[in-house]
């Protein structure tokens, strides 16, 4: 499995700045997210510059829109229009994976909103899906839906259900980010390991992409999202499952740290396992 790190950028400059401190943490992979919208063919074209000049590659792109409101650029600062648009520029970019939440009524990226269970929620989110498959021209390329406990798939039951109502000429083009931090909300987290292996084994061979990152909740401590290692996942046992379940060629990047710990997150996961690909 190919490791790399996850990087964001608002701006040309900072993207980067990243990139640099990627590649003096001896990667050479990443997942770049853009939180930026309106991006022209000539930004991304420097975008892919920089990314040949640092020898970093991207594994995937991260336009994280909205898809209960697509068309609205939200926190996060991206629309269903800049993610058709980087579709159509992939190319450029060199990944074939655009990563994408599953989508929330909340007016929050993260808060929990009672809609997002419903039947219309799946209902939206597929409509959704199918409408940006139909507007792509590109042949090769995967969508890669990044569930949360709080979203509209909060849960590996729900990935599933939802996946069954995509037509197949959609949902071939369809993956998930396999993290099982995302769907451990706090009714899951006494038996945090039970749940991390169940959500693996459900639907590890969906995987576009694994994002890397801990947790903890009360009582161990404040509701977090960490580096992998800095909360109590038995990380050890939840790498091997990940080696277990997952697809090889599945790219898994690194998340959640400060650009001042990618090298000590890299020698930790190292340290885990001798299977991972740094190139």
């Amino acid at each position: 499995m190919r490791l790399g790190v996850l990087l964001a950028a608002r701006s040309l400059e900072e993207a980067d700045t990243r990139l640099s401190q990627a590649r003096e943490a001896g990667f050479s992979l990443c997942q770049m997210n853009l939180q930026k919208g309106g991006c022209s063919r000539v930004e991304l074209v420097t975008l892919a510059d920089h990314m040949l000049e640092h020898g970093v590659r991207p594994v995937a792109i991260g336009c994280y829109v909205n898809p209960i409101r697509p068309d609205a650029a939200g926190p996060l600062g991206v629309s269903r229009e800049d993610l058709i648009q980087l579709l159509h520029y992939l190319d450029i970019i060199g990944a074939r994976r655009v990563v994408f939440s599953s989508g929330t009524f909340s007016d929050t990226p993260f808060d929990p909103h009672p809609d997002n269970t419903s039947e219309d929620a799946l209902a939206m989110l597929a409509e959704f899906v199918s409408d940006v498959v139909a507007q792509t021209r590109a042949r090769r390329y995967q969508l890669v839906i990044e569930p949360w406990y709080g979203h509209v798939l909060y849960n590996e039951d729900r990935v599933i259900a939802f996946h069954q109502l995509l037509d197949p000429a959609v949902s071939e083009h369809v993956r998930y980010v396999i993290d099982a931090c995302s769907m451990i909300g706090p009714e899951r987290y006494a038996e945090r390991d039970k749940a991390a292996r169940h959500i693996l084994r459900a639907i590890g061979k969906a995987a576009g992409v694994v994002h890397l990152r801990d947790c903890i909740m009360p009582p161990d401590g404040e509701a977090d999202l960490v580096p992998p290692g800095q909360g109590t996942l038995d990380y050890a046992a939840y790498v091997s499952a990940l080696q277990e379940f997952v697809p090889e060629d599945t790219p898994a990047v690194i998340r959640n740290l400060p650009p001042d710990e990618f090298a000590q997150s890299r020698d930790y996961l190292l340290r885990l396992s001798d299977d991972w690909q740094l190139t």
